[in-house]
């Protein structure tokens, strides 16, 4: 029964930074008769980069946190009842690409800039080899955010589509009245004006509305939409000693800190009710 033995020698891996990585199997590239275990570190002994996991059971994987971005060599160290190996594994993280707003915006300016002086378009080889991360998801669903409010124990089928006009709404957005719901959608998913507040402002505006006609609540839609209306709703019921039920909502310890902050603001006017 010999010690672990290194049947090939383990390619190079490449991976952006706050991309998702793995699981990348390092039993493929050993054999033994009994069970392996594993571990990894950068040859300065180093641990790995920062997002960067290896298990002893040899599984190589994680999201390579941001500013980790170079060139690495790791050293594999396996062993076995009778013995060990190692080898060692060139791993290149490289800069994240459109990872902040920031980021997006200048290059959705360069190429616009571009394209109205008839300039070459910026290289986008980059962007489009890239894995797309979580943070562009992210991004996306930001951008393209919605919102719904239920009437939870109203039990008939949506109404007629109905557009409706509410105090301190964004004019980016699109709140559509459906008699057990208030459906809050941008106007022009492609604007390159609207902002993640225009989403914010019509989710407090519709909170108001539904709490003005009682309604007990279903909250359902992007995350900080979400939380925006909640957390106006919890700041009506305080200012005006009488909550809303909103069900199938458990908020975070940020989501009460937010709410604690807005309590102890800025008081807003009392509604008509």
């Amino acid at each position: 029964m010999p010690a672990p033995i290194l049947v090939q020698p383990i390619s190079a891996q490449i991976v952006n930074e706050q991309a998702a990585y793995g699981p990348f199997d390092l039993k493929e590239y050993f054999q033994s008769d009994t069970p392996l275990k594993f571990r990894a570190e950068q040859t300065n002994e180093q641990a790995l980069p920062r997002g960067l996991i290896c298990t002893m059971d040899g599984i190589l994987t994680g999201i390579p946190a941001r500013e980790t971005h170079g060139d690495y060599e790791f050293v594999i160290t396996v062993e076995n009842e009778i013995g060990s190996v190692q080898t060692k594994l060139l791993f290149t993280i490289k800069p994240s690409v459109l990872t902040s707003i920031d980021h997006f915006d200048q290059l959705k300016s360069q190429i616009w800039e571009a394209l109205e002086k008839n300039l070459p378009l910026p290289d986008l080889k980059d962007v489009h080899d890239r894995p797309i991360t979580v943070l562009d998801v992210y991004y996306l669903l930001e951008r393209w955010a919605t919102l719904k409010i239920w009437d939870a124990f109203n039990l008939d089928p949506p109404g007629e589509l109905k557009i409706i006009t509410l105090e301190g709404m964004s004019d980016h957005y699109q709140v559509y009245d459906r008699v057990n719901c208030l459906v809050a959608v941008p106007k022009d998913l492609f604007s390159h004006e609207r902002t993640i507040e225009d989403g914010l402002k019509t989710a407090r505006a519709m909170a108001r509305e539904v709490y003005k006609r009682g309604w007990t609540i279903e909250l359902v839609g992007f995350d900080k939409l979400v939380r925006a209306a909640w957390i106006e709703l919890q700041y009506l019921g305080e200012l005006h000693n009488k909550r809303l039920d909103i069900l199938n909502f458990n908020p975070s310890e940020e989501d009460i800190k937010l709410y604690y902050t807005r309590t102890h603001g800025s008081p807003i006017p009392r509604i008509e009710l």
